[in-house]
């Protein structure tokens, strides 16, 4: 089985999260099961990076591990899910500079451009300050 859920995500109505790829494109991806469609091997090499509506990270977590003998190849895919962390791998950058480092975006409902995405999470996260500072 694939597997991808979003554990402990906000209860705040978010619909989307996104997954950056390691040759530079960002998916726009609907709900929280959106990550199924991509192989336990590749998340666990971080091929593919997600991050929450938010910018906020959504780290792997394996329930089921990925299965490996015979020189390192992969006999059996495990699953995951995601869960949002404020901690960042090492290996992973900052929403912002994944953003900035992006080179293209698969066409999605939600928006046309890298742009619009900064600025749709830059209102969520000046919104999120705003609640903190009062």
């Amino acid at each position: 089985m694939l597997g991808g859920l979003v554990a402990g995500a906000p209860e705040t109505g978010q619909s989307m999260i996104f997954a950056f790829v390691e040759g530079g494109t960002v998916e726009v991806l609907d709900g929280p099961g959106a990550a199924t469609k991509y192989e336990p091997i590749d998340v666990e090499s971080f091929v593919f990076v997600f991050y929450d509506e938010d910018g906020t990270w959504l780290k792997p977590r394996f329930i089921k591990p990925n299965r490996r003998r015979f020189f390192g190849f992969v006999l059996e895919q495990g699953s995951f899910e995601v869960e949002r962390s404020a901690d960042l791998d090492p290996a992973i950058d900052p929403f912002s500079v994944a953003l900035s480092e992006a080179v293209g975006l698969k066409p999605n409902k939600y928006f046309s451009s890298l742009e619009a995405i900064r600025q749709h999470v830059a209102s969520l996260q000046g919104a999120v300050t705003r609640s903190h500072d009062g």
